[in-house]
């Protein structure tokens, strides 16, 4: 029996359904731990790949600087001067390695990038056509060597680069620029990047300033445009980095860049991120499928376990919810949680102890109701059948003195006499209907309706345009309840008119097969309705609250929708007794 209470506490829940799958997550965090291994493995490529980049653009570098250097010595030969073409053409020819390396030609400018001389192994080469492109200005502008981007030969449509270097005169001036074309298919610039073994699949290739392939592998793509590759756009801005970054709808890739600052250029690394890490894989896959069984097993269990408390607990809030609002609660279901289970043992007895207390309320409620009304009707009957015919009789005995007084003056006063006279009996007679419409007792609640609407558009605080429409087969009322109907009416129109500010209001009486609906609703500045009708006195409603009283006293139920600035609904449901 102790085991079976034990068992059922919300101690022994906590551990069965909170512990367990906590337990399972610990394990989902192990397997977390290998995924984040496979990201450090990612992680160890990348910089692998940045290494290498490093390394073979400073290679690259040298071998840049050692064409570089060729040209400069080439340079430096003062036949290049010299006013005769034939001096200058055997002064470059002699050099046999300036045109063993510069396989597209060598050329010679003035300072203003016109060509004076030309020597190529070539029958053909476009280095004529091109002494004007962007290089040469640098090289005027920097007086320093200058590589090019990927130049494609007009006349070969070889793609190609050339290098540039500054000619000088006596006194470092300025006398142009010696030009070496490289055609990057044939050159021995290509040995430079094939001779770097990147994993099983990786290769590597140089891109210009401007992110267009100066040399790769796959010679198909020497020429094209890889500024959208991201470790490209990094490289051509002269940074170096590693990154991870997939094609579109393809495969990923791992990459390491880094800069060629004497040219410009970008050198990237590049290899197969699946076949890099395929050694990893295979495990891989198998801790991602364990990790998520155990994740949703986790998941589910602690999900049943939870709704194994807190359904009931949010059972009982929702009822809490309805109780506050005078609405009919639901027996609280049995729960498997013993602590939950006496809650709910607990909550039953409240809501019956207060649905008792509340019936008896309305009862008393009801009790002074009915005996405001009959205090009304004789006070309303006092007025009319007392009050009102002293009040007539006095009327009647000053027109007599009227008749009868000569003075001017005694005349006057007489005459201002019987019309307060006839002032107090019409307002006595209001006082009268007030206390107990007499049109209700003689013709029912529809003309009384219609007559409280009417004169809703009169006096202090009138609605210019009230309304009133009935619908559905009428069908008779208890006195109380068409008194309840007519009061609530009243009330709400009083509300309108002191509290509103409305141009409109529209009563609508509604006649269904069990119940009759009033529904009042007006364009006016609204307010911020409570949450609960219990609250309705705490806010200073005491208007409302008189209304939900009646309701409460015939059985009915009372909805009001009301937002600051959007106008106000109140809606009353009757049942009728058939």
């Amino acid at each position: 029996m102790r085991f079976t209470s034990v068992s059922r506490s919300l101690l022994a829940h906590s551990l069965v359904w909170i512990a367990l799958p906590y337990g399972l997550l610990a394990i989902s965090l192990v397997v977390a731990g290998i995924v984040i291994y496979q990201q450090t493995v990612t992680a160890l490529l990348v910089d692998r790949d940045r290494q290498l980049a490093v390394l073979a653009a400073d290679s690259v570098s040298q071998g840049l600087e050692g064409y570089a250097r060729v040209l400069e010595a080439l340079a430096g030969n003062a036949e290049l001067l010299s006013d005769s073409d034939a001096v200058r053409r055997a002064a470059i020819a002699s050099t046999s390695s300036a045109l063993g390396i510069f396989n597209a030609g060598v050329a010679l400018t003035d300072e203003n990038g016109v060509i004076r001389t030309f020597v190529s192994n070539e029958v053909t080469s476009a280095l004529p056509l091109i002494s004007n492109q962007d290089f040469f200005q640098s090289v005027r502008s920097q007086l320093a060597p200058s590589f090019s981007g990927v130049v494609t030969d007009p006349l070969t449509g070889e793609p190609m680069i050339i290098i540039a270097v500054p000619v000088f005169r006596q006194h470092a001036a300025f006398a142009g620029a010696l030009l070496g074309a490289v055609q990057l298919r044939t050159s021995a610039l290509k040995n430079l990047v094939n001779g770097l073994v990147v994993g099983a699949s990786g290769s590597a290739y140089l891109v210009g300033h401007r992110g267009r392939v100066i040399y790769h592998l796959n010679a198909a793509l020497i020429g094209v445009d890889f500024i959208n590759r991201p470790s490209v756009s990094q490289v051509v801005l002269g940074r170096s980095g590693g990154l991870v970054w997939q094609v579109p709808g393809g495969e990923s890739y791992v990459d390491g860049y880094a800069p060629i600052s004497i040219a410009g250029w970008g050198l990237i690394v590049q290899e197969s991120w699946e076949m890099a890490a395929a050694p990893t894989q295979a495990h891989f896959a198998l801790l991602v499928l364990i990790a998520i069984f155990v994740t949703i097993i986790a998941m589910s269990l602690m999900w049943f376990g939870m709704r194994q408390i807190t359904a009931p607990v949010q059972s009982i809030a929702d009822q809490t919810t309805r109780l506050a609002a005078g609405d009919t609660i639901e027996t609280i279901q049995h729960s498997q949680v013993k602590e939950v289970d006496a809650l709910g043992h607990a909550f039953t007895r409240m809501a019956e102890q207060i649905a008792t207390y509340r019936e008896g309320l309305r009862r008393y409620v009801g009790a002074i109701t009915e005996s405001q009304e009959d205090e009304r009707l004789r006070l309303s009957r006092e007025l009319h059948d007392d009050t009102v015919q002293s009040l007539m009789a006095i009327g009647r005995r000053i027109e007599i003195y009227e008749s009868s007084e000569q003075d001017a003056g005694r005349l006057a006063q007489l005459q201002e006499l019987h019309a307060m006279v006839d002032d107090t009996v019409k307002g006595v007679r209001q006082i009268s209907r007030d206390l107990r419409p007499l049109i209700l007792d003689d013709l029912g609640i529809v003309p009384a309706l219609r007559t409280l609407v009417r004169a809703a558009r009169e006096g202090a605080g009138a609605v210019p345009l009230a309304k009133f429409q009935v619908s559905g087969d009428q069908k008779p009322l208890a006195p109380e309840q068409e008194l309840a109907i007519y009061r609530i009416t009243q009330e709400t129109l009083n509300n309108v008119r002191r509290h509103a500010h409305a141009t409109e209001v529209e009563v609508s009486l509604t006649y269904l097969p069990h119940a009759v609906n009033l529904d009042v609703v007006d364009n006016g500045i609204g307010f911020q309705a409570p949450p609960s009708i219990a609250e309705l006195a705490q806010s200073g409603h005491f208007g409302l609250m008189s209304i939900q009283e009646r309701v409460w006293a015939v059985g009915g139920a009372l909805t009001i929708d009301a937002q600051p600035g959007r106008g106000t609904r109140l809606a009353v449901a009757v049942p009728i007794e058939l």
